[in-house]
């Protein structure tokens, strides 16, 4: 199944990870439930953690907007600790 298309534009970013963590980013690729590139596998897991930490009240959802082609939010960007 395809996932539906950003409202907003991706950014690319570079993570290392450890062979063991790249095995098993493989391993939920086998079957097409989480993309078919380790890299497409690391995305859907960090966007589910997001949300799950959003569930759990460590953080707080924001809303966005695009403002002059930049990505902006319309919430503070401060999180008490």
């Amino acid at each position: 199944m395809a996932r539906p298309s950003n409202s907003f534009d991706s950014v690319t970013m570079t993570i290392a990870v450890t062979p063991q963590i790249k095995i098993y980013l493989e391993d939920l690729t086998a079957d097409g439930m989480y993309g078919c590139s380790p890299s497409e596998a690391a995305r859907l897991l960090l966007g589910q953690a997001i949300e799950q930490k959003i569930k759990e009240g460590v953080l707080t959802r924001r809303k966005f907007m695009v403002q002059n082609g930049e990505v902006k939010t319309t919430e503070p960007t401060a999180l008490s600790s």
